[in-house]
C-alpha cells in the first residue's frame, strides 16, 4: 500500500506547520502501519517527477493547515495548477482548515474539490467553519478537529497545571501586527512571571518584536526541538499568538492560552474548547493567568474513529 501525502511542512517558512505534520505522520504511522508513505509538497508546486511518483499511490493524504479556501486558485496555501485538476484522484483531507472566512466558493473551487477528493473516504475537517463550508461540496466531510489534538484526550488535559507556572512563553504573528496590544500583553506576562521565553514560529516574528520594542525576553531558537526543550525542561506556560505554538505546548503538558489573530484559533476554540482570549481583552488574559484555569478540550472522538477507522487492515486490502 502507497500513501502519498500531502506535506505541508516542505518549503514552509512557518514552524506551525512542521508541528502539524508530526502529528499527521503519528497518525499515518498507526493506522498504516505497513503502508509506504510518499511526501509531495503542497507549499509549492509539484514537479513532473513527485506528481508520477503521486500519482501511483492508492490514496493521497492533505496534512492539516489551513489549506482550503473560497478561491483555491488565488493565492492559496496549497499551490495548484491547472494540470492538478487531472494529476490528482483519491485525495483524503485530514484535520485541514479554511483559509480565512471569505464568500462563497467559485467554480474552479468546486470543480478541483469534485475532481480530486475521494468520494468514498471520509473527508476530516478541523472546525465547524471548515465544516460548513465544504459539507455543500463535499458531503462526505466530517468534523475530527485538529490532528495535533488527538492525543489530547481526558487523562492528558487533566495533567495540565490548572494554575500559573513560574515562566511564561510568549509569541507574536508578525503579519497580524499589533504593536499597542503586543506590548501591553509582553507587559501583563512580565509583571505575573519570573522569566518571559520568546518563541519565534517564523523568522519575521523576531524582526517584529523588535520594531515594536518587545525587550527583555529570553529568545528561543528558531527550530521545533529548541522549543521542545523549552517545555519540557522549564515550568512554563504559554501565551502567545501562535496556534500550534500553543498546541504544541499542551502536547507537552503546559498550561495554554492563545491569542488568535484571524479564523483559526477562533474556530477552534469554539469547536473544541481550546482556551482562547483577544488581544483585546487585556482584563481576562491577566485572570486566566493569575487564577486556575484547567485544559478541558472537547473533541469528537467518535468522528475521529470513523475517520481513522477507514484506513484499517480489511479497507486497505481493499484498496490495493
Amino acid at each position: 500500500m502507497l500513501i502519498n501525502v500531502f506535506d505541508t511542512a516542505i518549503d514552509s517558512d512557518n514552524l506551525g506547520d512542521q508541528i502539524i505534520m508530526d502529528s499527521v505522520w503519528d497518525v499515518l504511522r498507526d493506522i498504516a502501519p505497513d503502508a509506504q508513505l510518499h511526501s509531495t509538497p503542497s507549499h509549492r508546486r509539484a514537479s513532473l517527477a513527485e506528481l508520477r511518483v503521486g500519482r501511483r499511490a492508492d490514496v493521497s493524504v492533505v496534512g492539516g493547515t489551513n489549506i482550503l479556501k473560497s478561491h483555491m486558485l488565488i493565492r492559496g496555501n496549497w499551490k495548484i495548477t491547472p494540470l492538478d485538476y487531472v494529476a490528482w484522484r483519491n485525495v483524503v483531507l485530514l484535520g485541514v482548515g479554511w483559509q480565512q472566512y471569505g464568500g462563497a466558493t467559485d467554480l474552479a473551487t468546486r470543480l478541483f474539490f469534485k475532481s480530486v477528493l475521494s468520494r468514498t473516504h471520509l473527508q476530516s475537517v478541523r472546525d465547524m467553519h471548515t465544516l460548513s463550508m465544504l459539507a455543500p461540496h463535499v458531503p462526505n466531510a466530517i468534523y475530527t478537529a485538529c490532528p495535533t489534538m488527538w492525543e489530547l484526550d481526558a487523562a492528558r488535559c487533566a495533567r495540565v497545571p490548572a494554575t500559573k507556572a513560574r515562566d511564561a512563553v510568549f509569541a507574536v504573528t508578525y503579519y497580524r501586527p499589533a504593536p499597542e496590544a503586543d506590548r501591553r500583553l509582553l507587559e501583563i506576562l512580565k509583571r505575573h512571571y519570573d522569566r518571559v521565553f520568546f518563541w519565534p514560529q517564523q523568522a519575521e516574528d523576531v524582526a517584529y518584536a523588535r520594531e515594536i520594542g518587545l525587550d527583555g525576553m529570553i529568545p528561543i531558537n528558531e527550530d521545533v526541538s529548541a522549543f521542545n526543550a523549552v517545555l519540557d525542561t522549564e515550568d512554563v506556560d504559554f501565551v502567545g499568538a501562535r496556534l500550534h505554538g500553543g498546541i504544541r505546548a499542551l502536547q507537552r503538558g503546559r498550561r495554554t492560552l492563545v491569542i488568535p489573530v484571524d479564523n483559526r484559533a477562533i474556530e477552534m476554540g469554539r469547536s473544541t474548547k481550546l482556551p482562547v482570549l483577544s488581544r483585546d481583552e487585556p482584563e481576562a488574559i491577566e485572570r486566566w493567568v493569575t487564577e486556575p484555569a484547567p485544559t478541558e478540550l472537547t473533541l469528537p472522538w467518535d468522528a475521529i474513529a470513523r475517520w481513522k477507522g477507514q484506513f484499517g487492515s480489511q479497507a486497505l486490502r481493499a484498496a490495493e
